[in-house]
């Protein structure tokens, strides 16, 4: 017999609970298990009044569980739940039989409950991997069920967090607000009203953090969705947490959106790579479920996700602050003072660590910024402080000395040591790339008194010298203020940026020393200090290939700064190609974009080709995200922001600019994207990247800000755009002249306007700060990513052929395709980098997709929805019909039967064989479905399952097609389907041409021993032969072979069966000639949405009612029919009225009446009575039918989900069975219908 497999998502986590709860009835128990379900009143104001209880404190239980009674405590622990009886059945047969034999071997109650719960810990973490399920946080784990069962989302779906608040709708719903990885969700029962709010991440356009309604508290949050709808929460006493983790989901959602939604994926990506395999989610079989890994295997619990998204935000901003690689986590902090070099002066801040870091920062008036790698410390000594419990004496490669007090708790100070002797140990690799990466910084030479070596690889200006005049720049005396600063502070990776490091770069670098400097400020040097060989290694892997992006960059290469002398020239252009080649490569999702040319282009002035490619990566991944994209998402929200800025600082010019119709970022745009290398001269603009790579992007705004402010006038009386932008020209132009040119003040007089377009940026708008920017980007990313995407829709569906599909029927078919390549990438956790690919339908992406268009198409919500689901208030929310009624193996195979025939159709839409559908050819697909006529969807019905391709269907192929056809008739009302299917493969067999098969005799030549066989297997040969004669009618047909030949056995004539004899086959029955008319094409719903809030209140209480209505019923007219027929022969009328299993009520009225009777089982489910007739009681057999059947009848009112488990469930493959065996072809025998067909669903063997 097989073993009873565990159901899925009904085990849990042992959790503590209590067995003697009020609120529960004990159904079944053991000496170590209870069985227990929810008290149903019925009293519907009680159940109202109890539902709103666990509403508001957030105790919303299963109504089934089972618990372990612990022998050794007098508190149980549930180990599963389920909101079925079905479920909890299954689960508690599963118990019985792995855990009773084991529990009888063990004595010790101790060894008992760790056995236990050792097996249902081993049993959860493995099934349920990836889910909440298997959270180390208890009440996590009880949110994300009631999280899951209320708003039925996949078990994948993981929470985040959950609050208690308040709806604002037409009244105020005091509730639960759930915060998923893709959803903001509601939920509150009150006094029986119900209120389900169920939004997606993805489109919400706004966030505000707003006053209650009264304006009193602030501790409510307004969501705005991107149609315009508005959801507003208070009494969230947690407001600004909320905010805060409703801002980081939003961020990550925005920017999977936007590689969705890209207009151009993987223009990196190499054009003759193959595109990847794609995994084919059909090739599902039946014997596979079963497989033979142990459900024991242990797996370790995971966190919650908030504390993976706590973490992922402190990292950012830990890796933000000291501008340090993606790849290094925050492990240790305390409160330390900080004693640098041989200074008296002391720091007090706070000291972190990560993997290869040991940074310091100053918390007080005074700056001072240490970021030390590792690797660069040569020795740590651990000091006797009379002041700190702890103090560190670390040497640093320069040797210099670097003191640290750690201030925090003795065991945080001994983990902080322990931890940063560890990771020392670990760089002891790293160390010994060091000396040679150091010989590549000029730093290094300088303080060696070699300021005049060059490396051989160094920037373009020491072979075509620098822009500007180094008399004018002032080069040496800045040469000798870092020269000092270098002695004083370290140099290049041990540099600590103290209060004179900022006053350095504001004033300019020094031409040698820039490129470093710049290395240093973005966090670079360390990139290319730990990543060796990185940059060579690309060009080498990737000589001779070619792409989108290095197309475009062959374009662009004599574009960028002709003027400079170096670009004109093979030498700068071979390595302006390599480094943006080599970034290409290295991130295929971006590739290149417009621009970076010319960044690209000055940075090379300054520095190798390594550093450069180093410097670009930090260029567009940190401090611009988002600029040299495809949509150039980035440099649109900083305009939006600039515009913000402009009408908070100066709304006088902000309402001219809107009065004449001024677009700020006509002028500004190439201004952000360029880093002003375009618009100003060159000496300048690097004295602005000077700035930018120390202090951020809000250098960008401040000097924009100044650049109007400065021209402010002239810009007031520009009437339009060429006036605005001959403006900014003429003073772009004019930088290098005298800011007050008739002032008596010489040093007046010597200030340009660059150095008054500087103060005025820093003083000005010094309020402008980096937090600012951070803020006003997350506020208004949200509807810049909208607004790219209605311009991405508008840009595609315009190039797309729609065929007969009104546009807003191509606009739902543009959302829900795109909506599946999102869901299915986060849940998939993969991307794709294929050129094209991240537009397109995969197998498991088109299988979402179908199913958001056409009910009949959700395969993977049938076991997820299946079951019946009774709330806590005894409401039952009535499922569809055959959504779960079948048993798990039943439900499996109608799944596997579903997906290929979505097989078929993903096969049938693909017209070029590539594996991925194109939103062009799923429009096309979709057009011949609901726009072609009755005769072309049979056609395609016929195709899709002719396998062979050879124009007929044959036997397997017709069987086939009915399984696709009661899949797809699965969720309709009424039983008129059956008949139709059970008549199509009537009919189809009986107007299919028989084909006999060709008769192969094989000739066996006998050995002489055969001659000694005895006569009494002769015999036997003889007798067998003659029962063969009398089998059948046709039986004795059977020609005879002769003495030497073994005779082969008969088979049956093959049927297939023409595309036109189909025709005729369908037109003969109005059902199916009505399904292919309009059936079919009808179940596309394009212009509604299927509806994700089911089960409202109202109309669960009306099902309620009429369930209980026809429970009564049946229940009476049951009891009439039973007094009216012997119990012997019950009539089949009688056993579809009464909802109670006949089988067990007359066994149980034989055993009573006769108790000689003898059960004879036909089989292991359908007993047979054979009763002595001699002992008859006919008196009291009416009166003991009548008993039994209410009895029987009141266990089925208990348990009605197991009656229609088998009511309904197998009905939809065992119908089509029962026509087959009727409808025996030429003596053939009964043909199994489950999955055997050519169509490959399963193996025959299978359940």
């Amino acid at each position: 017999m097989a073993h009873l497999k565990p159901p899925h998502h009904v085990f849990i986590l042992p959790t503590p609970c209590d067995q003697y709860n009020p609120l529960f009835d004990t159904v079944q128990s053991t000496e170590n298990f209870v069985l227990q379900r929810t008290k149903a009143s019925k009293s519907q104001f009680l159940n109202s009044f109890l539902g709103t209880i666990q509403n508001v404190f957030d105790t919303k239980q299963a109504p089934f569980r089972i618990l372990f009674r612990r022998q050794l405590n007098a508190q149980a622990l549930m180990i599963a739940e389920a909101e079925t009886q079905k479920n909890i059945d299954h689960a508690w047969s599963w118990i019985q039989e792995n855990f009773v034999l084991g529990l009888q071997v063990l004595d010790d109650a101790q060894e008992k409950e760790e056995w236990v719960l050792t097996k249902i810990r081993s049993l959860v973490t493995r099934a349920d991997k990836g889910t909440d399920d298997i959270t180390s946080d208890e009440k996590v784990r009880s949110a994300s069920r009631a999280f899951r069962q209320t708003f039925n989302v996949l078990p994948s779906e993981r929470l985040v967090s959950y609050y208690s608040c308040s709806f604002h709708g037409k009244m105020m719903n005091q509730g639960w607000m759930y915060i998923s990885e893709n959803y903001l969700c509601f939920y509150s029962f009150m006094l029986g009203m119900e209120t389900k709010i169920f939004l997606e991440l993805k489109d919400i356009g706004d966030l505000q953090k707003e006053k209650s309604k009264r304006g009193v508290f602030a501790d409510a949050i307004r969501v705005v969705m991107k149609d315009g709808r508005e959801y507003f929460f208070s009494n969230l006493f947690h407001r600004d947490e909320t905010y805060d983790i409703l801002v980081q989901l939003t961020t990550l959602t925005m920017e999977r959106l936007l590689r969705n939604t890209a207009l151009e994926h993987a223009p990196g990506q190499s054009n003759g790579d193959d595109p990847e395999s794609v995994k084919d989610v059909f090739s599902v079989d039946v014997d596979s479920l079963d497989g033979n890994e142990s459900p024991y295997s242990p797996t370790p619990t995971t966190r919650p996700l908030r504390l993976g998204l706590e973490e992922q935000k402190r990292d950012s901003q830990f890796q933000l602050r000291f501008n340090l690689p993606t790849s290094e986590h925050l492990m240790e902090e305390s409160s330390a003072t900080m004693v640098h070099g041989d200074k008296t002066d002391m720091f007090h801040g706070r000291i972190y660590m990560s993997e290869s870091f040991l940074c310091f920062i100053c918390t007080e008036a005074n700056p001072c910024v240490l970021a030390l790698p590792l690797f660069t410390i040569r020795r740590v000594e651990r000091m006797n402080s009379r002041s700190a419990m702890y103090a560190l004496n670390i040497l640093t490669w320069h040797q210099m000395r670097v003191v640290f007090r750690l201030n925090g708790p003795r065991t945080q100070c001994e983990k902080f040591c322990s931890t940063l002797k560890t990771n020392l140990k670990l760089q002891v690799r790293a160390m010994r790339s060091l000396k040679p990466f150091l010989a590549t910084c000029f730093s290094e030479a300088l303080l060696a008194d070699r300021p005049d070596v060059a490396e051989k690889d160094s920037g373009l200006g020491w072979i075509f010298e620098f822009p500007g005049d180094p008399k004018k720049l002032k080069n040496k005396s800045k040469t000798k203020l870092w020269l000092q600063y270098f002695k004083d502070n370290g140099r290049n990776l041990t540099m600590n940026k103290a209060a004179t490091f900022p006053k350095l770069i504001r004033v300019g670098l020094p031409n040698k020393l820039r490129g470093e400097i710049w290395e240093a400020c973005s966090g670079s040097l360390y990139l290319r200090s730990m990543n060796p060989g990185e940059y060579d290694k690309l060009l080498k892997d990737n000589e001779g290939k070619m792409s989108l992006s290095l197309e475009e960059i062959e374009k662009d290469l004599n574009r960028s700064l002709p003027e400079y002398e170096a670009y004109q020239a093979n030498q700068g252009i071979n390595r302006l190609r390599n480094v943006l080649s080599a970034y290409a490569w290295k991130n295929p999702d971006l590739g290149y974009c417009q621009a970076m040319n010319i960044v690209t282009s000055a940075i090379l002035i300054y520095q190798s080709e390594e550093q450069a490619f180093w410097t670009l990566n930090v260029l567009c991944d940190r401090l611009l995200p988002g600029y040299y994209s495809t949509s150039m998402y980035g440099a649109l929200l900083d305009q939006t922001i600039l515009e913000h800025l402009l009408e908070k600082t100066m709304p006088v010019m902000s309402k001219h600019l809107k009065k004449v119709d001024v677009q700020l970022s006509v002028a500004c745009l190439p201004w952000f994207l360029s880093l002003f290398i375009n618009s100003m001269p060159l000496v300048y603009a690097f004295r602005v990247l000077d700035c930018f790579f120390f202090e951020g992007p809000k250098v960008l705004f401040q000097i924009s800000l100044a650049i109007l402010k400065v021209n402010g006038d002239e810009l007031l009386a520009s009437k339009d755009d060429g006036a605005f932008m001959d403006v900014l020209k003429k003073y772009f132009s004019t930088l290098d002249e005298s800011a007050f040119p008739n002032s008596t003040n010489p040093k007046a007089r010597a200030l340009t306007k660059f150095n008054e377009l500087m103060l005025v940026a820093y003083k000005e708008f010094e309020s402008v700060t980096a937090e600012m920017v951070a803020e006003l980007r997350r506020n208004h990313q949200l509807k810049v990513v909208h607004n790219i995407g209605s311009f991405t829709k508008r840009s595609q569906l315009r190039n797309i052929t729609s065929g007969k599909f009104s546009k807003d029927e191509m606009s739902v078919i543009y959302d829900r395709f795109y909506s599946a390549l999102f869901y299915g990438r986060s849940q998939s956790g993969r991307g794709s980098n294929k050129q094209g690919e991240a537009r397109a339908l995969d197998a498991n992406t088109f299988v979402s997709f179908l199913g958001s268009i056409a009910h009949w198409a959700q395969v993977d919500d049938d076991q997820m929805e299946g079951d019946e689901v009774h709330p806590i208030d005894g409401s039952p929310q009535h499922r569809r019909r055959g959504s779960t009624s079948t048993t798990s193996t039943a439900r499996e195979r109608r799944r596997v039967v579903g997906k290929h025939f979505i097989s078929r159709l993903f096969d049938r839409f693909d017209d070029n064989g590539s594996g991925i559908l194109s939103l062009q050819e799923v429009t096309t697909g979709l057009g011949d479905i609901i726009h072609g006529d009755m005769m072309s969807r049979m056609q395609l019905f016929f195709d899709m399952h002719d396998l062979n391709k050879d124009g007929t269907l044959n036997r397997d192929e017709i069987l086939g097609m009915s399984e696709s056809l009661l899949f797809i008739y699965r969720y309709d009302d009424g039983d008129t389907y059956l008949p139709a299917i059970s008549n199509f493969i009537r009919n189809a067999f009986e107007f299919a041409e028989k084909v006999e098969p060709e008769k192969k005799e094989e000739f066996v030549v006998e050995d002489e021993g055969d001659e000694d066989d005895d006569d009494n297997s002769k015999q036997a040969k003889d007798t067998e032969e003659s029962k063969e004669g009398e089998s059948g009618a046709e039986g004795s047909s059977t020609p005879k072979a002769n003495s030497g030949t073994t005779p082969q056995p008969q088979e049956e004539p093959e049927i297939q069966m023409s595309l036109p004899s189909f025709r005729m086959v369908v037109l003969a029955d109005e059902t199916l000639e009505r399904f292919f008319d309009s059936g079919f094409s009808g179940s596309f719903k394009l212009l509604e949405p299927l509806d994700r809030q089911r089960g409202l209140f109202a109309r669960e209480v009306f099902d309620s009612l009429l369930s209980e209505g026809r429970k009564l019923a049946g229940s009476i007219a049951g009891g009439i029919q039973s007094r009216g027929r012997p119990h012997h022969a019950p009539t089949s009328s009688s056993s579809s009225s009464l909802p109670v299993d006949t089988n067990k009520s007359t066994s149980s009225i034989a055993e009573k009446d006769n108790p000689e009777a003898v059960v004879v089982p036909k089989d292991k489910s359908t007993p047979t009575i054979v009763a002595d007739k001699s002992k008859d009681n006919d008196d009291d057999e009416d009166d003991d039918l009548e008993e039994v059947t209410k009895e029987d009848a009141t266990e089925d009112d208990d348990g009605e989900d197991e009656d229609d488990e088998d009511g309904d469930g197998d009905d939809l493959l065992d119908e089509v069975e029962k026509f087959l065996t009727e409808f025996d072809l030429e003596g053939g025998g009964k043909k199994d219908l489950g999955l055997t067909s050519a169509a490959g669903a399963a193996d025959s063997s299978s359940p």
